[in-house]
């Protein structure tokens, strides 16, 4: 009789231990959830925020290079439209001394029946003129003022008068092939004492 209710006592404080460890568990189960939820929300917002910090870098470094990339092209077309600029200002201002010169020198020519040499005062005009302009022009200006001397009869002897003196010029990069009108071989052109660098007188 005692053995058997030692028994049901030993039985019953096993149910009770039971019952508390399953509620300590059921409970720090819970617990342990109530607490997890959090943390993977916390997780999942610092994976988020550090994506979108990171997208974020990424975009303002794509925006600074579109920048650094628009500057380098704004400054580039700034340079060639200075160079376009300078080389139009440089054209007109050759094309201007170029006319001056044709202008000038026709009109000498008709005040002394055409030709440039046949008194001391205007072959010396007409040649620091004449020297004058093609220091300041190109090699393709310069061989057109000596196409226009040469069919006006000035860089070769003609009715006795000698050639325009223009010694002491220095050409460069001329191509005299131009000058040849209609294929025709250049007769009687005077340049004696002039400098040439680089010319070109093949088929004249």
């Amino acid at each position: 009789m005692v053995l058997r209710e030692k028994i049901t006592q030993t039985d019953q404080s096993l149910r009770i231990a039971n019952q508390f460890y399953g509620l300590k568990l059921k409970y720090g189960l819970q617990f342990m959830s109530s607490l997890l939820l959090p943390l993977v929300l916390g997780v999942f917002t610092a994976i988020i925020t550090i994506q979108q910090q990171s997208a974020a870098r990424e975009q303002r470094n794509q925006d600074r290079n579109a920048s650094e990339k628009q500057r380098l092209e704004d400054q580039m077309a700034a340079k060639q439209l200075r160079e376009l600029e300078g080389t139009l200002s440089d054209n007109r201002y050759k094309d201007d001394a170029f006319d001056a010169y044709i202008k000038e020198i026709g009109t000498m020519m008709q005040n002394n029946h055409g030709m440039l040499t046949s008194n001391l005062v205007t072959a010396t005009i007409t040649r620091a003129k004449t020297l004058t302009i093609f220091r300041r022009l190109d090699a393709s200006r310069n061989i057109q003022i000596i196409q226009f001397l040469y069919e006006a009869g000035q860089l070769g002897e003609k009715n006795n008068q000698s050639a325009l003196d223009i010694s002491t010029a220095e050409l460069r990069e001329v191509d005299f092939r131009y000058l040849a009108i209609n294929k025709k071989k250049l007769n009687d052109l005077s340049l004696a004492g002039i400098f040439l660098w680089n010319a070109t007188f093949t088929r004249i």
